[in-house]
């Protein structure tokens, strides 16, 4: 253990490798992470990644050398990434289900000096890997090394770019996020305080590895902290209830949409959870519906917390533990985490007085590099003082932040604009709603507001008596024009609802 314990272990060390290689010295035998009915403690963890870091630096990958790796959520993609970073590579985790056109051109930009492939459980990943010519048939496999140019290094590792996250698609350019050590070591440590982890926990990591709060919020976090990870493949509402009544897992952090199929699992099965140790439930990513605390409150007794953040800086706020019981908003986001500042601006960069909404802009210690080969794109998002501008619109209301909508998303009706976080947060509050998306609709010379709700299993919604239910809480242009009741709600790997899918159908 450290010896000074008012510092955090991700302050003592200069990768994130590092801290498997701590835990598993002073703790090799506690387990580390439990995928599918394997289990790794510490010691196994790390001499694996030991050796995947020999096979990577044997094939030709040198300090500063892009890795980019293709996988699920499998202690293949776990010890890929770690030994990459142990090699003083720069990594970068795209998500094994991508189809091959996606991960060719992700390939392509990224221009790696090898690829890999955690085919370890993964159908999905092994095919890429024949795809793309990788050799061997084990667990990780290797593709050729190729010629490309490595990233600066300097006499600090923490300061070098160890992970590139790409936060697009395949229309247009892709934007990969560029982080380093310092910078996720930074995010870790943040998670560890705000969750109060320790090596008693056991966190539940089913966010995608290729998003920050998979990797980071999750695994990377729990290995600052010396937790045990359950890390399986594809999220499975069942298993997650059982551990939960078995008293196995701890700290969740997830999209709201992973608590509600749970509780809807559980009223189905009519489970109870006296036997359950939850004490952490985070979520971010999505409005934080308050019917849906409330239900987990009552399943689970925690309160689920909600947070923001985005790849290019996270976090940037979380909910208080001293608030967690009070009644908040779908879409408040607390108060800025430690050591970040935050504006609420207009257009001319202005700050806006308390109450009234604006550009969300941030910095502090969880910022990007930047985004890679890409000057352009990162010039259109700093600003002058080291400000990120988040292309969020938020505003402060009692000294809490709220977050309204995205600029892009803005639906200008009749002129005068409407954020689709405000229609989403009134019709959430129905009790029979379980998920709500609003996008805009064109029509000559204005837009519409559609909105997608699905029910609560055993529930039934009438479009009609939820444009009533709405009424006296929204102006009159903020009512949706149509109300589609769905069976599904389209989400991506992640849990989020696919807005994208949704504007097609709108």
């Amino acid at each position: 253990m450290l010896t000074d314990p008012g510092r955090h272990l991700a302050d003592s060390v200069s990768r994130l490798a590092d801290c498997l290689a701590h835990w598993a010295a002073v703790a090799p035998d506690h387990p580390a992470l439990l995928h599918e009915g394997q289990s790794f403690d510490y010691a196994a963890l790390d001499a694996a990644v030991s050796e995947t870091a020999e096979r990577l630096e044997t094939r030709g990958l040198r300090p500063g050398d892009r890795l980019f790796i293709v996988g699920e959520n499998t202690p293949a993609t776990v010890m890929l990434v770690l030994a990459g970073n142990r090699a003083g590579g720069v990594v970068s985790v795209v998500n094994g289900r991508m189809a091959d056109s996606e991960i060719r051109t992700l390939h392509d930009f990224a221009d790696p000096r090898i690829a890999a492939f955690a085919c370890d459980g993964s159908a999905a990943a092994t095919a890429h890997a024949r795809a793309l010519g990788a050799e061997g048939d084990g667990p990780i496999r290797l593709g050729q090394t190729r010629d490309s140019l490595p990233e600066p290094r300097g006499q600090d590792p923490r300061r070098d770019t160890a992970l590139i996250m790409f936060t697009s698609g395949t229309t247009g350019r892709p934007k990969g996020v560029m982080l380093s050590n310092a910078c996720l070591l930074d995010q870790a440590k943040s998670q560890c305080i705000a969750r109060a982890l320790t090596p008693a926990d056991t966190l539940y990591a089913v966010s995608p590895l290729s998003h920050n709060i998979g990797l980071v919020g999750n695994v990377l976090a729990a290995f600052a902290a010396g937790c045990r990870t359950v890390l399986p493949i594809r999220h499975d509402a069942g298993y997650l209830a059982r551990m939960l009544a078995e008293g196995e897992i701890t700290v969740i952090v997830g999209v709201p949409q992973l608590y509600a199929g749970l509780v809807e699992h559980a009223v189905r099965e009519g489970m109870t959870f006296d036997g359950a140790r939850l004490r952490v439930a985070g979520s971010g990513g999505a409005p934080l519906d308050p019917a849906l605390k409330e239900r987990v409150r009552g399943l689970l007794g925690v309160n689920l917390s909600n947070g923001y953040g985005a790849t290019e800086f996270v976090p940037v706020s979380r909910t208080p533990l001293h608030l967690l019981d009070r009644e908040l908003a779908a879409n408040v986001v607390g108060v800025p985490s430690e050591g970040v500042e935050l504006r609420i601006v207009d257009a001319d960069g202005t700050d806006r007085p308390e109450g009234e909404a604006g550009e969300i802009w941030v910095r502090g210690p969880f910022m990007m590099q930047g985004y890679f080969r890409n000057a352009e794109a990162t010039d259109e998002v700093m600003r002058p003082g080291g400000w990120l501008a988040t292309g969020d619109i938020g505003e402060f209301r009692d000294g809490l932040l709220s977050i309204v909508g995205r600029q892009k998303e803005i639906i200008i009706r009749s002129g005068f604009n409407v954020y689709p976080t405000d229609v989403e947060a009134a019709l959430s509050t129905h009790p029979d709603v379980s998920a709500v998306a609003v996008v805009g609709r064109p029509v000559q010379g204005n837009e519409e507001i559609v909105a997608y709700v699905t029910a609560l299993p055993g529930r039934s919604l009438d479009p009609q008596a939820l444009r009533d239910f709405v009424r006296p809480v929204l102006t009159a242009y903020k009512i949706p024009s149509e109300i589609v009741v769905l069976d599904v709600m389209p989400v991506g790997p992640t849990g989020k609802i696919l807005k994208a899918a949704l504007k097609t159908r709108a």
